[in-house]
């Protein structure tokens, strides 16, 4: 198991290429509505690709239990 930190940084970079792909799907949304059916077939794609491959990768960052936090009330005696 990875330790909090690395954890964390794992956990943010999935985040954020989750949301560049989603935006990217738009966009190649937009692409096709608009009549380019090529370079809209390719991005759009490409992006679903993107997005399968993730999908793994956030089951196993959502299926490990992250470390303890340490309590943050004192214990009482």
């Amino acid at each position: 198991m990875p330790d909090k930190q690395e954890f964390n940084r794992q956990v943010r970079r999935t985040a954020f290429l989750t949301v560049g792909l989603a935006a990217a799907l738009v966009f190649g949304m937009f692409v096709l509505a608009g009549g380019d059916w090529i370079p809209g077939t390719i991005i759009v794609a490409a992006t679903l690709i993107g997005l399968a491959r993730q999908v793994p990768v956030i089951r196993r960052l959502c299926s490990a239990e992250s470390p303890p936090s340490p309590s943050r009330h004192k214990p009482v005696h």
